[in-house]
Parts: C-alpha cells; sequence; structure tokens
C-alpha cells in the first residue's frame, strides 16, 4: 500500500472459477502439476480460472492422524457464469474424484455449472448454500503472499467470518493475481476480488456492512464482469449505489470513444468515460520501485451519471 495505489479493474477477466483440490507443495505455475495438466487445458479452453486450493486447517489432522493421500479422492468445484457477459452469483457445481479422473469429472462438472441456475441465500426449505473464502498462500509464486496470507488465514481460523445466510469455506489457494496487493482474497459465488485483505475487510463484504466507502478502496473487481475499464466502472458505481449493486444482476458495455455503461437490474443504467491512469512499477515482494520489470495501469472513471431509473 505505500505506493497508494488503486486495485479496481485487476481482478482478471473469467466465464468462472475451477477449484481442485491439490496437496502442498505447488509449483509456481500449478498448471504444470502432472495430474492436472487436462484440468488446466480444460479450464483454459472453458475461459476458467483455475486454481488450487487446500482446506485452510492445517491445525486439525485427519482424525486417523495420517496425511492426505495425494493418490486418494479430490475436490473439485466449479463456479460458472450462467448468462456470460453479466455479473451475478455463479452457479455451482461440485464432486470428488479419484485422480485417475480429474479431467472427466472437471469436463461434466463445467457442463453442469453452465446449466444450473444459482439459489438465492437463504431460500426457503434449503440448506445454506456456502460461500468460498480463497485466500492465496502461494508462496512459491509470491513471498508477501505466502507469508502475507498465510497470516491471514490464521487468523481467521482464530476469529472465524460469520455469514447470516450462508456457510462459510475457507481455503489456502495458488496465485489469483494481482500478488503487489497481498494478502489477496477471491469470494465466491459471487466471483469479487479483494486487495489487502484483513478480519474487518472480510467481515464487513460478508455481511455488507455499511459505509461501503470503507473498503472500497481495496475492492479488485468481479472477475465475470468484464476487463478492467468494466471492473473500474462497476467500482465508481458501487460507491454510489453501495453493496445492493453487489448483488443486482450486472453487465457493461463499451459505447466507443471511451465511454462506457453499466446496466444493472435494480440501481439504473449508469455511464461515464473510463481512461488509463497512473502506469505504475510493479516491484516484486519486498523490493523497491526502482527494480521493478513490470507495470500496471490504473483506472480513472469521470464524468459518471445515472442516465435511467431502475
Amino acid at each position: 500500500m505505500a505506493q497508494h495505489l488503486d486495485p479496481a479493474g485487476s481482478a482478471g477477466h473469467y466465464q468462472g472459477f475451477l477449484l481442485i483440490e491439490q496437496p502442498l507443495p505447488w509449483p509456481a505455475d500449478v498448471s504444470q502439476i502432472p495430474e492436472l495438466r487436462g484440468v488446466a487445458q480444460l479450464a483454459s479452453s472453458a475461459r476458467m480460472r483455475l486454481q488450487v486450493v487446500v482446506a485452510a486447517d492445517w491445525r486439525h489432522p485427519a482424525p486417523d492422524g495420517q496425511a492426505h493421500d495425494p493418490a486418494g479422492a479430490r475436490r473439485l468445484i466449479c463456479y460458472r457464469s450462467v448468462q456470460p457477459g453479466w455479473a451475478a452469483p455463479l452457479a455451482r457445481c461440485e464432486a470428488d474424484a479419484p485422480v485417475s479422473s480429474l479431467a472427466e469429472v472437471a469436463a461434466a462438472l463445467v457442463n453442469c455449472a453452465a446449466g444450473a441456475t444459482p439459489r438465492a441465500p437463504g431460500a426457503p426449505g434449503t440448506a445454506p448454500e456456502p460461500v468460498d473464502v480463497l485466500v492465496c498462500t502461494h508462496g512459491r509464486r509470491d513471498t508477501c503472499c505466502g507469508t502475507r496470507g498465510t497470516d491471514l488465514v490464521g487468523a481467521l481460523l482464530d476469529s472465524p467470518i460469520v455469514a447470516s445466510s450462508s456457510a462459510v469455506r475457507l481455503w489456502r489457494t495458488s496465485h489469483t493475481g494481482g500478488h503487489r496487493f497481498a494478502p489477496t482474497v477471491v469470494l465466491l459465488p459471487q466471483a469479487t476480488l479483494w486487495a489487502w485483505a484483513d478480519l474487518d475487510l472480510l467481515q464487513r463484504v460478508m455481511g455488507g456492512e455499511n459505509p461501503v466507502t470503507v473498503v472500497l478502496g481495496r475492492y479488485r473487481g468481479c472477475a465475470v464482469l468484464g476487463p478492467p475499464a468494466h471492473q473500474a466502472l462497476e467500482r465508481a458505481v458501487l460507491a454510489e449505489i453501495g453493496w445492493p449493486l453487489l448483488r443486482s444482476k450486472r453487465r457493461a458495455l463499451d459505447l466507443g470513444n471511451g465511454n462506457f455503461r453499466l446496466e444493472t437490474e435494480h440501481a439504473g443504467i449508469w455511464e461515464a468515460d473510463v481512461f488509463e491512469g497512473r502506469h505504475v512499477p510493479q516491484p516484486e515482494c519486498r523490493t523497491g520501485a526502482a527494480l521493478a520489470t513490470k507495470h500496471s495501469v490504473e483506472w480513472s472513471v469521470e464524468g459518471l451519471r445515472r442516465v435511467s431509473p431502475a
């Protein structure tokens, strides 16, 4: 945070997320894990983000004292947009599979999620739908994620997040992009990404606690909404509408000449000019900006206006 970075627009852009349990340690590029190469190819072709995960609570070993068996069954969870181009809670399908069948089961889950209908939180007569909280702890990819992310997981185990209408599942996960914002968190099925996460941030986001302005500067964006300019516009509208925006179905459109539109189900239609702002050095963890070999782009939003009421 020393560079006063703005994370808006850094969430990546996918049709969904494919999660798969994978015992630690993880290499820097998880797509190169031999048993996951077929799954990685499937995720790429379906425009899904592959995340390997492991249950966060390492403090309580299996009842029989045995370590996780790499040859045993793995949990696969697919979250996918059911209406491409629109941001809304993703549909979820999940299953266990032996290592020999990971690619086949993953393909079935991708198809399952494509035809599923997301359930409303707290729907009568149904068990609470889980919220999956993914904290990047991928130390072999980035040292700051490995240390700060692991510290956050420990804090979350000591003070679990409380969600009134959902069960919360906490996972350690592989690289989510944006390690300059460590610790980084992905929330599913919302498909929202958050920077510099801590206990207070996550409890506010999960509970929709006002005012949204307290956490606005750490919102990276919704990964199924669109590219960075779309995400930057959404954040600007979020500042005006507050938490109800993230519960509204919405899509962003490029109108040309730097003008963008956000259409929402319950919060009206908004337009603004969105353009590239600062180009900021992107150093490696614990190194100075002068040593950076990459740069990231920040986005500016001007002239925000509501052009149609809800």
